[in-house]
């Protein structure tokens, strides 16, 4: 069985160690920081089941990547990684597996990418 693959579209700081041990535990694999749709279009030939974008990158790249993403049949969302109030209703890319079963659940559904 393979692991789910995720591109990470970031700055540097996007993805903490932390959290990317968390998700590989989980069984996701995570791709990036990619900082520009101009990066991922250099390797874009990799297999990957999903996005998650900073939602604090400038609104034309914001714009871009989704769009790229939608016409390559790539589901995506926004995420912070920034430590959010409990009552918080976007995503959070965390090591909590609450945070991670949130995120696979609004790209895949409800099916068996539940992490525990």
């Amino acid at each position: 069985m393979r692991k789910v693959k995720l591109l990470i579209f970031g700055g540097a700081n996007y993805l903490l160690a932390p959290v990317a041990a968390a998700w590989d535990r989980a069984g996701v694999e995570l791709i990036g920081p990619i900082p520009s749709l101009t990066e991922w279009l250099a390797v874009r030939d990799s297999i990957v089941d999903g996005a998650i974008i900073d939602i604090d990158l400038d609104t034309g790249t914001l714009i871009a990547l989704s769009d790229a993403l939608e016409e390559a049949s790539i589901p995506s969302l926004f995420a912070t990684s920034s430590p959010v109030e409990p009552d918080y209703r976007g995503f959070e890319l965390a090591v909590r597996p609450e945070t991670i079963n949130a995120i696979l659940t609004a790209l895949f559904g409800t099916g068996d990418l539940r992490v525990h």
